[in-house]
């Protein structure tokens, strides 16, 4: 009831809000508009002040509920109807029109003409209506033509006279209350009507001042015909007066509400275009014809693409105030008497009222078993027995986490543990909400045992110091009991604790407690558990949710207690197993669910349950939404409310911080505290207040960005509590949910199961298309829509946009541009508008989107596009300045311009942030003092084009220093200017001192000769933290460091400029086009630079040295190598090309990213860099000459965490060096690269062995012998990869001494002769080498797993070894090398690309049972290697899943089918192969066919189309293929019917794409009942697809690149299950166009 009552009176004062200035009031003084304005605004004071009243009370009524919501409707009402008037007296202010003012500012005759307008346009409107005229007779605002003759001409002439001739209506649909439906047809003049009007809507006297008016065809008969428009010209002009007595009664008539006519515009001082046709044939005297001839306003200028304006309608909004007061006097009235009757008796409540209905917990606990929480218990168990924290005092451990996550179980099972041992006393007390000192200690010293009444020898008399003392105070028997004895408090529940009151409570048990001392606070608030550990520096437990079998086996014992989990119950367990993936680790909620399912252990029970979330539904104090739900009702409510809209979001759904406050500041609900904060800082309060209550987890991006989610469970609850005006809706609840007629918030979420089939997508289609009947549309005040594919429903949205016309928060989000477009055309009617988010997807990027319906939308405050990709015209934001309530317009990066735009943008005062400023960009609206008035900016500003101000008048009137929110700013000068006005722009830099709070300053292309003093000798940004100069030809620079100088004589300048004290908060330093710039020396204390993390120097050509050193008074720290750059983590330097000295890199021992280029010595580039997936890598490039002080420019020191090394071209790199590269996992040399490893033998060989597991070598151009010899020295080599070797010509494996040869183990003296092999190993080894290496043979180490090579033309696979060799092997004690590459037992992946000479020595006649490859193999490639006339064994691969061939001319395979029936094979591809499948087949000694089930192959990449579809083939891969890619060559064109007979084979495909030459599909695709995806890629010669080609399965369409293509069959022929249909990029543009009208009724279109 509590939030019944806060929620009624936030919406009063939301209402209240407009009328509160005075403003509106004054502006809508006029007699009947005026009074229903004041007497609205008494009735919501009335209800305000009542309800205010009741706060702190407890209310019992449940039918007060009710009144209450329909209080709080009408004051909604009440707020949109103040909104509109708001509106239009922003639009009055805008035009300096008077269109409900009481009188106008030119004098009475003008206000006389006014008053006779809006009055005339009133009564001519009513007798329209009243008529009974066709349709034919009026002119609609819809017609374009006549729009812009009225705007020409107004609109009087065609519509007072109802003599005759034609008539016109507002352009906003008649009001349906407005119509005489089922009435009969009244006479042409509708006098009768228009009498009944007159006397049931006007007043006497006024009516009497219409007695004349369109009262002139009585005196005509009934049959003649009306008059032509002239003959009324003609009346008027001779004295008809229709007009005339209109105008001469005006100033009593102007006291009647009238309907504005949306063609007219009242002319203001200086409005003369009247028409001159109209003057022409009237008498009237001059100062009286411009009252009934004028024009609309048009705002002169060019590009004014301005929409056109709404119409001020005060009939209806008067009326609706009436409405609105006449409803809230009764229910103000029933609501306080009820109040009255409630009050009587009770008091307000308090905190301590609301704890004595929480639980008292205790140290028992309920349940026997701990499930999971090892390590927290951990983290509490190693403290308390002094593994980790023994030194401490006290002892403070905070348990943090949500309700129902388990807390206290978890604190029980540790307090049991800990209770004897090793603590002596052990107290337990239940906080809850009422935390006092004093209560607590009370409590404490109830559980403490007394001192013992007998001395140690069993006496009864006891020591005076061990007696307890008369009348202490519960802490002096806290500390008397104790007596340095260690204890263990635990305070469960605690809610708030002012931190003066937990220091009151455990001094005495500071006092009196022994060391090593514990205590354990749970807490739901995460501030609570900071202020706990202040003082103490203990670690935070957090408890998360249990998570996978520790959470099951918890839900199992729910259940089934101690019986068997699923016993006898084996169907319950995967409907289980999705209830537990609900419950979010919860086990509160694990309980909870337990008790529902274990009631009824059946298939039908549990699944009523899971899809009903029963769960949410109950309500028992030891329920999991009521635990959650005590949490939110201790919030106060502006937080409530903040959390409660996280409800319409998707679960799990990732907010941005500025995303959640720029949302609420839309709706309303962040309200400053006090004038001195700006709004967003208390939205941010609120974010910060919500993670510290738990309600929302604070995570961090890969990148480092922060982001929040709502905690797990409580998304449901966020859900569930705002069920009364939120309602969030997807697939699974639009026909179950309960819809409220009174919901104000809507978000409508589509997932990709709502698009997964055409049937899901139609129902759920009908479903939102009826939620117009469902609930009232007219009342939404948010409209969110999810989901890449919500454009898809876009008619279904669009039509929700056209009614909800009271929306104030929009958040639209899609991927169909076409859809986005529809609805952002809907936008103009949206006049209560706040805030506005579009988000779109690529999809978008070509589609210019026009939304200059925006600056007609006056109460904007947010415009976010920053994840905008579509187009808008830059001309669109030209009068946003009209949006003077803006905060925040957000835009992408590359859209800047949108702000540069803005003319006059000092206009928008209250405006948060402006990325670009662009001075003089027309003559008018775009001057620097334009800035002077944003005193409101923050974030960043570029200001740009500063060499165009003239006038230093313009740069005073800039005030950025009054700009205090400011962040970042940038000034620059253009470049390439044609001069420069040096004295000039020295003085207007002098002037633009920005605010002292800024951090980041970017000054770029200043043509002065110096730093401006405020950034210098009188530094007044001191909270600088980022500082970019850019092409800035200063002689003095900032206090940085000794800067050497070239003039333009050639002469050096030295500029020494240290200061200590100043740029100490410096994190970011860039120099950029610095041209004199010679030398940067610093000499400075080792903290001048402490918190630096970004070094840029870029462009600076006459850049020789860099140095950096300490005073000697830091000769200490000197010692101890303290970095200059602690903090350092990014450093550049590019393009100086005569720097010569410089620092070793890296500059600091923690990773840093450092990138080296362009600078003297040779060295093009080096590069380290830190990458999440392969980790600290460094990169060194050299130009060609190999200078050997290079490794002198590196600091190996801090590259111990370096795990990627690349050298490119490089000298040498010495051993002591690479050894001390102790983390290095990949090592790459490029451009003859190599290390410098020692030639040593035997076990001194072991000692330079590096962990090095992955190689790749381009470019060798030493021999196989070196690099053989290299190899050795990486026994832990996996990986290798070879590119570019030309002296490598054969591949051989060296193979491991074999640990065990027990054939040659015979006799003691042959283990002797092993032993002697064994000591000469390393010798015959080198002998080896130097034996295979002369012939360039590469002898690879036998622990391979991937092995690539390529572009190594002259490469070939070796053939088995001779006798000779096999005998040497044998002697080593080496097993078998086998043929070519058999000895890389290990070895799972092999790429040969562009070796055509690979197979060329290759050879399987020596004997039927080699092989080439080993059988370990799980993925071969082969690109470009050439066959021979021996077909390529592969039938002993029987791990290999992966096979491409491409373009190896007439390789052919033998055993493939082999491999297809009994192999692993799931991927194969061959390409430029022609005869790869005609290989032999080795004989089958079992059996003569293959089973088709026996196939594992899933996709199958091919040009041979010929060998492929032929019936043995696809008899074989009948079950297993799912994804088959044709690629057609010239010679192939279309499919024989034995191919076409032979594709119906293959039942199991279930994708399929034709790319090539094919002049059209194969016939029978429709017969493969599982196809769902078809591809038709780069086909231009198929014009069309036939309507009976489409497999009846298909889900997916895609067409690409065929411009021949121009249609699809007709909706009804395509295929129901069709999904997706994506011919974006199928260069025709008909067909695109065609398939965007099937957007709607197939579920996702890209076109």
């Amino acid at each position: 009831m509590e939030l019944a009552v806060s929620a009624a009176s936030w919406a009063v004062g939301k209402a209240l809000a407009p009328v509160t200035g005075g403003l509106l009031e004054a502006w809508a003084a006029s007699e009947g508009l005026g009074p229903n304005v004041d007497a609205l605004k008494v009735e919501l004071l009335y209800a305000q002040a009542m309800l205010e009243n009741t706060r702190g009370r407890e209310i019992r009524s449940p039918s007060l509920k009710e009144l209450l919501s329909k209080l709080r409707q009408l004051a909604y009402d009440a707020d949109d109807v103040l909104d509109e008037l708001e509106y239009f007296r922003i639009q009055d202010e805008l035009d300096g029109t008077y269109h409900a003012a009481d009188a106008h500012a030119g004098g009475c005759v003008h206000g006389l003409a006014l008053n006779a307008g809006h009055t005339a346009r009133a009564v001519a409107a009513k007798l329209n209506l009243c008529s009974g005229g066709s349709a034919g007779d009026v002119i609609l605002a819809g017609d374009p033509a006549q729009q812009h003759k009225n705007a020409k001409q107004g609109c009087l002439s065609a519509s007072v006279c109802s003599c005759g001739g034609r008539q016109t209506v507002s352009s906003l649909p008649p009001s349906p209350t407005n119509q005489d439906d089922g009435q009969e047809a009244a006479p042409a003049c509708g006098i009768r009507n228009g009498r009944q009007f007159l006397g049931a809507v006007l007043p006497p006297k006024v009516q009497r001042c219409f007695s004349g008016v369109c009262l002139c065809r009585k005196r005509e008969t009934s049959s003649s015909p009306p008059a032509p428009s002239n003959q009324c010209e003609k009346k008027v002009g001779g004295g008809c007066g229709c007009l005339l007595k209109v105008t001469s009664t005006a100033r009593s008539a102007a006291q009647v509400v009238g309907k504005c006519f949306p063609c007219c515009s009242f002319p203001s001082d200086g409005d003369d275009n009247t028409h001159p046709g109209m003057l022409e044939k009237t008498n009237m005297p001059e100062d009286q014809r411009r009252f009934l001839c004028w024009t609309s306003k048009v705002q002169k200028g060019k590009n004014t693409a301005l929409p056109p304006e709404l119409k001020f309608n005060r009939v209806d909004i008067s009326t609706k105030m009436k409405d609105i007061i006449e409803h809230l006097k009764p229910i103000c009235a029933k609501v306080s008497n009820i109040l009255n009757l409630e009050f009587m008796g009770t008091n307000r409540i308090t905190e301590k009222d609301i704890a004595k209905k929480r639980p008292i917990t205790t140290p028992e606990t309920t349940e026997p078993q701990l499930y999971g929480r090892e390590q927290q218990k951990k983290i509490i168990l190693d403290i308390a027995h002094g593994n980790s924290s023994a030194d401490n005092e006290l002892v403070v451990l905070p348990i943090v986490g949500p309700g129902g996550i388990g807390k206290t179980t978890f604190t029980q099972h540790v307090y049991e543990e800990l209770k004897n041992n090793p603590f002596e006393v052990a107290i337990w007390i239940c906080v809850s909400l009422n935390f006092n000192a004093g209560r607590l200690a009370q409590e404490a010293v109830k559980i403490i045992p007394e001192v013992d009444g007998k001395n140690k020898k069993g006496s009864d008399q006891v020591p005076e110091v061990d007696k307890e003392e008369e009348n202490s105070s519960a802490e002096e028997l806290i500390e008397q009991r104790l007596k340095a004895k260690r204890f263990l408090l635990v305070l469960d529940d605690m809610w708030a604790c002012h931190e003066d009151e937990w220091k009151k409570l455990l001094a005495p048990f500071r006092r009196g407690g022994g060391k090593g001392s514990m205590v354990i606070v749970t807490t739901r608030i995460r501030e609570v558990a900071k202020m706990v550990i202040k003082t103490v520096h203990c670690p935070i437990i957090e408890m998360e949710r249990l998570e996978g079998e520790d959470f099951m086996h918890f839900f199992e014992a729910c259940i089934f207690g101690g019986q068997q989990p699923w016993e006898g119950h084996t169907d319950l367990r995967e409907v289980g197993e999705n209830i537990v993936s609900k419950l979010k680790g919860f086990p509160l909620a694990a309980k909870t669910v337990g008790r529902l399912l274990r009631s009824q252990l059946t298939l039908e029970h549990w699944t009523k349950v899971l899809e009903s979330k029963e769960w949410e539904l109950q309500t028992n104090d030891d329920d999991i939404m009521p635990a959650l739900k005590l949490s939110y009702d201790y919030l106060p409510f502006h937080l409530q409310q903040c959390f409660y809209y996280c409800g319409l979001f998707p679960e799990d759904y990732e907010f941005d911080s500025k995303e959640l406050v720029h949302l609420w500041i839309g709706l309303d609900i962040v309200q400053p505290c006090d004038l001195t904060r700006i709004i967003e800082d208390v939205g941010l309060n609120y974010l910060n207040d919500l993670v510290n209550h738990g309600f929302l987890k604070k995570n961090e991006r890969k990148d480092g960005s922060p982001y929040y989610v709502v905690h797990d469970l409580l998304h449901n609850l966020a859900v569930n509590i705002s069920s009364f005006e939120c309602l969030s809706i997807c697939s699974s609840n639009v026909k179950s949910i309960q819809i409220r007629q009174d919901v104000r918030h809507l978000s409508i979420i589509v997932d990709n199961k709502e698009v997964e089939d055409i049937n899901t997508f139609k129902y759920y289609k009908d479903d939102l298309s009826v939620l117009d009947k469902r609930l009232n549309i007219e009342n939404l005040r948010t409209l969110m829509v999810f989901g890449e594919h919500s454009g898809s429903f876009a008619k279904t949205f669009c039509d929700l946009f056209e009614k909800a016309r009271a929306l104030r928060a929009i958040y639209l989000f899609g991927e169909s541009s076409y859809a986005m477009k529809d609805m952002l055309n809907k936008l103009p009617k949206h006049i209560h508008l706040r805030y506005l988010r579009i988000k779109s997807t690529a999809g978008t990027k070509d589609i210019d989107f026009n939304l200059s319906a925006l600056t007609r939308l006056y109460h904007l405050e947010v415009i976010d596009m920053q994840e905008f990709k579509g187009h808008c015209g830059f001309t669109f934001t030209r009068h946003m300045s009209n949006l003077a309530k803006l905060r925040h317009f957000l835009v992408p990066q590359d859209k800047l311009q949108l702000h540069s735009n803005i003319v006059e943008v000092g206009k928008l005062k209250l405006l948060q942030e402006l990325r670009w400023f662009e001075v003089g960009r027309e003559t008018k609206g775009f001057e620097l003092s334009q800035l002077g008035q944003l005193s409101e900016l923050g974030g960043s500003l570029s200001i740009s084009s500063l060499e165009r101000i003239r006038a230093m008048e313009d740069v005073h009137k800039a005030r950025l220093k009054q700009i205090k929110h400011l962040h970042k700013l940038t000034l620059e000068w253009d470049a390439n200017r044609p001069k420069k006005d040096t004295i000039h722009e020295e003085n207007v830099l002098e002037i633009l001192i920005p605010p002292s709070a800024l951090k980041d300053l970017c000054i770029r292309g200043h043509g002065g000769t110096k730093c401006p003093q405020w950034l210098g000798e009188n530094l007044s940004v001191k909270k600088l933290e980022s500082l970019h100069l850019d092409g800035v030809a200063w002689n003095i620079f900032p206090p940085i460091g000794e800067f050497s100088l070239v003039n333009e004589p050639r002469e050096e300048i030295s500029n020494n400029n240290i200061c200590h004290d100043k740029f100490q908060n410096l994190k970011s330093l860039e120099l950029v086009m610095l041209p004199s710039l010679r030398s940067w020396i610093v000499k400075a204390p080792c903290h001048l630079f402490a918190q630096l993390e970004v070094l840029v120097i870029r462009d600076c050509r006459e850049l020789t040295e860099l140095s950096f050193s300490h005073y000697a008074c830091c000769q200490q720290q000197k010692e101890a190598k303290i970095n200059w750059f602690p903090r350092l983590r990014e450093l550049k330097i590019k393009k100086c090309p005569k720097l010569l000295s410089f620092p070793p890199v890296p500059w600091t021992r923690a990773p840093c990213s450092a990138e080296i280029e362009g600078v003297g010595s040779g060295l093009e580039e080096l590069v380290c860099k830190e990458d999440y997936k392969s980790g600290y890598s460094l990169e060194i490039e050299m130009k060609g000459a190999l200078v050997s002080e290079l490794w002198n420019m590196l600091a190996f020191d801090n590259l111990n965490e370096v795990k990627d090394l690349k050298m490119d071209t490089c000298p040498p790199l010495p051993l002591h060096h690479f050894q001390m590269l102790s983390s290095l996992k990949s090592l790459r040399l490029y451009g003859a690269s190599s290390i410098v490893f020692p030639l040593v033998e035997g076990e001194r060989h072991a000692e330079y062995q590096s962990p090095v597991e992955r190689i790749a070598i381009d470019g060798w151009d030493a021999s196989a012998k070196e690099l053989t010899q290299l190899l050795t020295y990486f026994p832990k080599l996996s990986e290798l990869n070879m590119q570019s070797c030309k002296k490598i010509t054969g591949l051989a494996v060296v193979e491991k001494q074999a640990t065990e040869t027990p054939a040659l183990v015979s006799s003691d003296n042959k283990v002797d002769d092993d032993v002697e092999i064994e000591q000469q190993e390393g010798t015959r080894g080198e002998e080896e080498i130097d034996a295979s290496s002369a012939e360039g043979l590469l002898l690879l180490p036998s622990q391979l797993q991937k092995l690539l090579i390529e572009a190594c033309p002259e490469l070939s696979l070796c053939s088995c070894s001779g006798p000779a060799d096999y005998k040497y092997n044998k002697e080593a004690g080496r097993t078998s090398t086998g043929r070519g590459l058999q000895g890389l037992r290990s070895l799972r992946s092999l790429e040969i690309n562009g070796c055509p000479r690979f197979l060329s020595s290759y050879s399987s006649s020596s004997s039927s049972s080699c092989f080439p490859f080993p059988p370990s193999l799980e993925h071969l490639s082969l690109f470009g290697a050439v066959g021979t006339a021996t077909p390529l064994p592969l039938s002993n691969l029987t791990s290999l899943t992966n096979l491409i061939i491409l373009d190896c001319g007439d390789l052919r395979g033998e055993g493939l089918r082999h491999l297809l029936a009994q192999g692993r094979l799931t991927h194969l591809g061959v390409l430029g192969t022609p005869n790869f499948f005609a290989g032999p087949e080795p004989p089958l000694p079992h059996e003569q066919e293959f089973p088709s089930s026996s196939s594992k192959l899933q996709v199958l990449d091919t040009d041979d189309i010929a060998r492929v579809l032929a019936a043995p083939i696809c008899t074989l891969l009948s079950l297993s293929l799912t994804d088959l890619k044709f690629c057609c060559g010239k010679e192939v064109d279309r499919f024989t019917n034995e191919q076409e007979d032979a594709l119906r084979l293959l039942n199991s495909l279930e994708k399929i794409t034709f790319e090539g030459k094919l002049q059209g599909l194969p016939a029978g695709l429709q017969v493969l009942r599982n196809l769902k995806r078809l591809n038709i890629y780069n086909c231009a010669a198929i014009r069309s697809l036939p309507k009976d080609c489409l497999p009846s399965s298909l889900q997916k369409l895609v067409i690409k690149e065929c411009p021949a293509i121009r249609s699809l069959p007709k909706a009804n022929d395509l295929p129901s299950p069709l999904r997706e249909l994506d011919v974006r990029d199928s260069e025709n543009e008909e067909l695109r166009r065609q398939c965007r009208k099937l957007i709607g009724i197939i579920p996702v279109v890209y076109a």
